[in-house]
């Protein structure tokens, strides 16, 4: 007997069943897809904070070491052989604003204020960018070398001070300037500046100073400095996130870059100061500004600690506690934080 083979029938389509089974298959893989996806972008979310956290520290760190370092800078003399004659008058001020009253001494090269409330200075802070509270201040003067030597002897003690115009000083009417050599430094304000046949001429009339003498006739081996006098802090910045920024306390007031954002990210500074009792060039103790006992003539030292955070918030998977200044602190966010500390000579102390 014979038997029939049934004829073939192409399948059209597919049953409800595959597909089913192959929509199924397809979600499980396409979520895998994208759960690689949210891991790598959020993987590279956070490295790139963490990278721009650690270079916003170093960024902060190098304006405060730069500055810290300079302190007390007069040229050829020091603090310990020479006290500058100012004759800037806060007093007598430009109509537009005024400077405030300089005192360069021995104690003066750094100054600190310890946990400011989030006013604590009308110039620093405002009232949509107020101030860190808690946080701390220092304040920091030197000279500003720019290649600004003198072009040959002043004939007398009130005479204008002369020097190349190829310097990098840049120096206005109202500036706050500083000349000595290794005997003499005076500090005044300059009521002119002017340009002509290679020489910048500097004037120091009594309208913006006490006197419109130097303490002597400066000879041609005398240099003229900017004087710097600059107040590091922590405000809220332009995005809203907490910066570090500087004031400027030899500029005209009312500039609309008096203080400068510096660095974001920064959401708190601490500083402490090292008082070298024995004097052997090695602090003995850091202690914070203000505190009994605490000599600043004696500062040999600056140890700066900042808390660092990130720009963008949703990195770390829960809110993540801290430790900063002695204190635990568990943020509303899922930012991730940094501590950054250094320790800074001072050069010019002695």
């Amino acid at each position: 007997m014979r038997l029939l083979r049934a004829p073939m029938v192409n399948q059209q389509g597919l049953t409800l069943i595959e597909i089913m089974i192959a929509l199924l298959i397809g979600a499980f893989l396409l979520g895998g897809v994208l759960q690689v996806f949210t891991n790598t972008r959020q993987t590279y979310r956070v490295q790139d904070n963490m990278s721009r956290l650690q270079e916003n520290a170093r960024l902060a760190m190098e304006f405060l070491s730069f500055d810290v370092r300079m302190s007390g800078f007069l040229g050829c003399p020091t603090l310990a052989s020479i006290t500058p004659n100012v004759i800037a008058d806060p007093k007598n001020p430009n109509p537009n604003a005024g400077i405030p009253a300089f005192s360069f001494t021995a104690g003066e090269l750094v100054r600190g204020a310890n946990n400011v409330t989030n006013n604590w200075n009308a110039g620093a802070c405002s009232a949509s960018n107020s101030c860190k509270a808690g946080s701390d201040t220092i304040t920091l003067q030197f000279g500003g070398s720019c290649g600004a030597h003198l072009t040959g002897n002043l004939a007398t003690d009130n005479a204008n001070i002369q020097i190349p115009a190829d310097n990098t000083c840049n120096i206005q009417t109202f500036d706050v300037l500083l000349i000595s050599d290794c005997t003499t430094a005076d500090v005044f304000v300059a009521t002119s500046a002017s340009n002509g046949s290679g020489t910048q001429t500097i004037a120091h009339a009594n309208n913006q100073n006490t006197t419109n003498k130097l303490s002597k006739a400066y000879p041609a081996d005398a240099e003229l400095f900017q004087l710097r006098s600059y107040t590091y802090f922590v405000r809220t910045g332009n995005s809203g996130l907490p910066s570090l920024w500087r004031q400027d306390n030899a500029k005209v007031g009312g500039s609309v870059d008096n203080p400068i954002e510096l660095v974001e990210g920064v959401e708190d500074m601490q500083i402490t100061y090292g008082a070298d009792t024995d004097a052997d060039g090695v602090p003995n103790y850091y202690v914070p500004a203000g505190t009994v006992g605490l000599n600043l003539t004696q500062v040999s030292g600056v140890r700066i600690s900042l808390l660092m955070t990130t720009l963008e918030d949703g990195l770390a998977a829960t809110s993540a506690s801290y430790v900063y200044n002695g204190a635990t602190t568990t943020p509303g966010d899922r930012r991730i934080r940094r501590v950054f500390t250094t320790t800074i000579g001072l050069r010019n102390q002695g």
